[in-house]
Protein backbone atom coordinates (compact mmCIF):
# COMPACT_ATOMS: atom_id res chain seq x y z
CA UNK A 1 0.00 0.00 0.00
CA UNK A 2 1.31 3.41 -0.93
CA UNK A 3 1.76 5.91 1.91
CA UNK A 4 0.83 9.59 1.65
CA UNK A 5 3.77 11.98 1.77
CA UNK A 6 3.91 14.85 4.24
CA UNK A 7 3.97 17.31 1.32
CA UNK A 8 0.78 15.89 -0.20
CA UNK A 9 -0.99 15.82 3.15
CA UNK A 10 -0.02 19.42 3.94
CA UNK A 11 -1.16 20.60 0.50
CA UNK A 12 -4.54 18.91 0.95
CA UNK A 13 -4.90 20.46 4.41
CA UNK A 14 -4.12 23.99 3.14
CA UNK A 15 -6.60 23.66 0.26
CA UNK A 16 -9.27 22.27 2.59
CA UNK A 17 -8.75 25.12 5.05
CA UNK A 18 -9.23 27.67 2.28
CA UNK A 19 -12.40 26.01 0.98
CA UNK A 20 -13.84 25.69 4.49
CA UNK A 21 -13.10 29.32 5.32
CA UNK A 22 -14.88 30.51 2.18
CA UNK A 23 -17.83 28.20 2.82
CA UNK A 24 -18.13 29.35 6.43
CA UNK A 25 -18.72 32.92 5.29
CA UNK A 26 -22.13 32.09 3.84
CA UNK A 27 -24.75 34.56 4.98
CA UNK A 28 -27.28 33.13 7.42
CA UNK A 29 -30.83 34.30 7.98
CA UNK A 30 -30.84 37.09 10.55
CA UNK A 31 -27.31 38.30 9.74
CA UNK A 32 -26.91 42.02 9.35
CA UNK A 33 -27.38 43.03 5.74
CA UNK A 34 -24.24 43.80 3.73
CA UNK A 35 -23.51 47.48 4.21
CA UNK A 36 -21.87 47.69 0.78
CA UNK A 37 -18.33 48.28 2.05
CA UNK A 38 -16.03 46.42 -0.30
CA UNK A 39 -12.23 46.20 -0.18
CA UNK A 40 -9.49 46.03 -2.77
CA UNK A 41 -6.50 43.88 -1.86
CA UNK A 42 -2.91 43.60 -2.98
CA UNK A 43 -0.79 40.81 -1.52
CA UNK A 44 2.94 40.49 -2.18
CA UNK A 45 4.80 37.28 -1.26
CA UNK A 46 8.54 36.61 -1.64
CA UNK A 47 10.16 33.27 -0.79
CA UNK A 48 13.90 32.59 -1.08
CA UNK A 49 15.96 29.54 -0.18
CA UNK A 50 13.29 26.92 -0.95
CA UNK A 51 14.09 23.87 -3.06
CA UNK A 52 12.07 21.00 -4.53
CA UNK A 53 12.44 18.98 -1.30
CA UNK A 54 10.78 21.66 0.84
CA UNK A 55 7.08 22.44 1.17
CA UNK A 56 5.83 25.96 0.49
CA UNK A 57 2.12 26.73 0.03
CA UNK A 58 0.74 30.22 -0.48
CA UNK A 59 -2.98 30.67 -0.90
CA UNK A 60 -5.01 33.82 -1.50
CA UNK A 61 -8.79 33.97 -1.73
CA UNK A 62 -11.50 36.60 -2.00
CA UNK A 63 -15.26 36.57 -2.02
CA UNK A 64 -18.54 38.35 -1.49
CA UNK A 65 -21.50 37.59 0.74
CA UNK A 66 -23.57 37.04 -2.40
CA UNK A 67 -22.92 35.37 -5.76
CA UNK A 68 -21.71 38.53 -7.52
CA UNK A 69 -18.13 37.28 -8.05
CA UNK A 70 -19.08 34.06 -9.82
CA UNK A 71 -18.11 33.93 -13.47
CA UNK A 72 -16.12 37.18 -13.25
CA UNK A 73 -12.37 37.81 -12.88
CA UNK A 74 -11.20 37.86 -9.25
CA UNK A 75 -7.37 37.98 -9.16
CA UNK A 76 -4.41 39.22 -11.15
CA UNK A 77 -1.12 37.43 -10.41
CA UNK A 78 1.97 39.41 -11.41
CA UNK A 79 -0.31 41.54 -13.59
CA UNK A 80 -2.02 38.65 -15.43
CA UNK A 81 -5.73 37.92 -14.88
CA UNK A 82 -6.37 34.51 -13.35
CA UNK A 83 -9.95 34.33 -14.58
CA UNK A 84 -12.75 33.64 -12.13
CA UNK A 85 -10.63 31.72 -9.59
CA UNK A 86 -11.75 32.78 -6.11
CA UNK A 87 -8.70 31.10 -4.62
CA UNK A 88 -5.16 30.67 -5.93
CA UNK A 89 -2.67 28.20 -4.47
CA UNK A 90 1.00 28.18 -5.46
CA UNK A 91 3.67 25.86 -4.08
CA UNK A 92 7.47 25.61 -3.81
CA UNK A 93 7.81 24.94 -7.55
CA UNK A 94 6.75 28.56 -8.12
CA UNK A 95 9.67 29.85 -6.03
CA UNK A 96 12.58 27.65 -7.20
CA UNK A 97 12.83 29.27 -10.64
CA UNK A 98 13.80 32.84 -11.40
CA UNK A 99 10.58 34.32 -9.97
CA UNK A 100 10.78 34.67 -6.19
CA UNK A 101 8.06 37.33 -5.75
CA UNK A 102 4.37 37.09 -6.58
CA UNK A 103 1.91 39.99 -6.45
CA UNK A 104 -1.78 39.12 -6.17
CA UNK A 105 -4.31 41.91 -6.74
CA UNK A 106 -8.08 41.80 -6.73
CA UNK A 107 -9.61 42.85 -10.03
CA UNK A 108 -12.52 44.60 -8.28
CA UNK A 109 -13.48 45.20 -4.62
CA UNK A 110 -14.74 42.26 -2.54
CA UNK A 111 -16.37 41.77 0.88
CA UNK A 112 -13.51 39.75 2.36
CA UNK A 113 -10.18 38.14 1.58
CA UNK A 114 -7.64 35.76 3.05
CA UNK A 115 -3.99 34.91 2.70
CA UNK A 116 -2.32 31.83 4.17
CA UNK A 117 1.31 30.81 3.96
CA UNK A 118 2.81 27.52 5.09
CA UNK A 119 6.52 26.68 4.91
CA UNK A 120 8.19 23.40 5.88
CA UNK A 121 12.00 23.38 5.55
CA UNK A 122 12.99 19.75 5.14
CA UNK A 123 16.66 20.22 4.20
CA UNK A 124 19.21 22.75 2.96
CA UNK A 125 19.68 26.25 4.26
CA UNK A 126 17.12 28.56 5.85
CA UNK A 127 14.04 29.67 3.92
CA UNK A 128 13.01 33.30 4.11
CA UNK A 129 9.42 34.29 3.42
CA UNK A 130 8.11 37.85 3.43
CA UNK A 131 4.51 38.84 2.86
CA UNK A 132 2.64 42.11 2.76
CA UNK A 133 -1.07 42.81 2.36
CA UNK A 134 -2.50 46.18 1.44
CA UNK A 135 -6.23 46.73 1.89
CA UNK A 136 -7.58 49.79 0.08
CA UNK A 137 -3.98 51.01 -0.26
CA UNK A 138 -3.24 50.76 3.49
CA UNK A 139 -0.67 48.20 4.72
CA UNK A 140 -2.44 45.72 7.02
CA UNK A 141 0.22 43.00 7.25
CA UNK A 142 3.96 43.28 6.58
CA UNK A 143 6.02 40.46 8.05
CA UNK A 144 9.08 38.27 7.47
CA UNK A 145 9.80 34.79 8.73
CA UNK A 146 12.95 32.71 8.59
CA UNK A 147 12.46 28.96 8.77
CA UNK A 148 15.47 26.85 9.78
CA UNK A 149 16.02 23.25 8.65
CA UNK A 150 13.55 20.78 10.20
CA UNK A 151 11.23 23.65 11.18
CA UNK A 152 7.88 24.87 9.86
CA UNK A 153 5.65 27.92 10.17
CA UNK A 154 2.05 28.56 9.19
CA UNK A 155 0.27 31.92 9.07
CA UNK A 156 -3.29 32.79 8.11
CA UNK A 157 -4.73 36.29 7.77
CA UNK A 158 -8.28 37.37 7.02
CA UNK A 159 -9.35 40.80 5.80
CA UNK A 160 -12.61 42.69 5.61
CA UNK A 161 -13.82 46.25 5.56
CA UNK A 162 -13.01 48.35 8.64
CA UNK A 163 -15.89 50.70 7.87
Amino acid sequence: MKSISKKSLLTVMVISLGVLSLASCKKKPGDNPDNGNKISMKMTVTVTGADQNDQVDVQVSAGNHDASQYGAPVWKMNGTSQGNQQSILIDEKSFIGTTKTYVFETVKPFDFGEMSISVVNLEGGPITASYKTEVDGKVETNENMVIAVDQSQNKRFTYGSNK
